[in-house]
């Protein structure tokens, strides 16, 4: 690569009908600066190039690192997600078995109720029945009672002599002896 030093120590071989030396080493000197003026801002944009190389290089690590991160919470999220998912499908069913639980022992403990209370209501019939056959063996008793008592009573007066038909027919017996003596 040429060097603004290589372009000032050039030196032309002198010819009959060369150049002016004066207007060669001006405009040697004009295209030195605006070559040293070029390398300058070369190395510059070099320099510059290399910071944004670096600074991209930065933002594409970064970049990456945000890329994984993202990656990262996202199979956080989706793991995070999943668990409660689990975690909800698994309370559920828990809710349901224990649902079912309490059904079934609600409806064993119906059941039971209903149970003592058709034996309560068996052993209630089987009294009022045993009470109802009492009554009428009482009432079949105090019928015969009343009946023997009745005939007693019926003996006894059979057995008792009848004063007003005696005296009826003493009477009537006095009447006929009357009239037999009055005729």
């Amino acid at each position: 690569m040429l060097t603004p030093m290589d372009i000032h120590a050039k030196e032309f071989g002198r010819s009959f009908r060369g150049f002016d030396e004066t207007e060669v080493n001006d405009f040697l000197n004009e295209v030195m600066q605006a070559y040293a003026a070029a390398l300058d801002e070369n190395e510059h944009l070099r320099a510059e190039l290399g910071r944004e190389r670096a600074a991209g290089d930065e933002f594409r690590r970064i970049e990456q690192s945000m890329r994984e991160t993202l990656i990262v919470a996202q199979k956080t999220a989706e793991e995070v997600t999943a668990n409660a998912k689990r975690n909800a499908d698994q309370m559920l069913e828990a809710a349901a078995k224990e649902a079912q639980n309490l059904r079934r022992e609600a409806t064993l403990q119906a059941k039971a109720q209903m149970d003592d209370a058709a034996d309560k209501v068996r052993a209630v019939v089987i009294e009022y029945e045993r009470l109802v056959h009492e009554k009428h063996q009482f009432l079949r008793r105090m019928k015969s009672n009343v009946q023997a008592e009745l005939a007693l009573i019926n003996d006894a007066i059979a057995e008792m002599p009848d004063m007003a038909a005696e005296k009826k027919a003493n009477h009537e017996a006095d009447e006929g002896k009357q009239d037999k003596e009055d005729i």
